[in-house]
């Protein structure tokens, strides 16, 4: 790969990657990891939104010395950036189901007992705290 095209991969990849540190965007469908479940919980898309923008910070700094390294972030970015919003979401609602009102990115968490195993659709993620199981009447979260 010739230098100034590694120099142009590390300016773009750097400025989005310092840009994401430095600016916290609410979810939206142009920039950020927009899958159901960060758009569900904003706790999720701020933890993945600062996975990504470490991921493109070494996606810069692996452009400038090596486009093997490069490469090799960019397939980081792409699987880890899909798979830790959806672990971050099983582990906080035990499900990976959620449920969707109207509009274009209007997703609401859904939450398991572990108790039950009932599912309960919640109207948003703070209400995961105070939330009791219809069936069973235990709480989601333990205190």
């Amino acid at each position: 790969m010739p230098r100034s095209a590694a120099y142009f991969l590390a300016a773009v990849c750097g400025g989005l990657g310092v840009l994401m540190f430095f600016w916290r965007a609410a979810p939206n469908m142009w920039i950020g990891v927009r899958l159901p479940w960060t758009f569900a919980d904003r706790q999720i898309w701020d933890k993945s939104w600062r996975l990504a923008a470490m991921f493109l910070t070494g996606m810069a700094v692996g452009a400038l010395f090596s486009f093997k390294i490069f490469i090799i972030s960019v397939i980081h970015l792409v699987v880890l950036g899909i798979l830790y919003p959806i672990f971050l979401y099983w582990r906080k609602y035990n499900t990976l189901r959620f449920w969707k009102d109207q509009g274009w990115k209007d997703y609401r968490p859904v939450a398991r007992c572990r108790g039950c195993g009932h599912f309960q659709k919640l109207p948003d993620a703070g209400a995961l705290a105070e939330a009791r199981c219809e069936a069973c009447g235990r709480p989601f979260q333990e205190k």
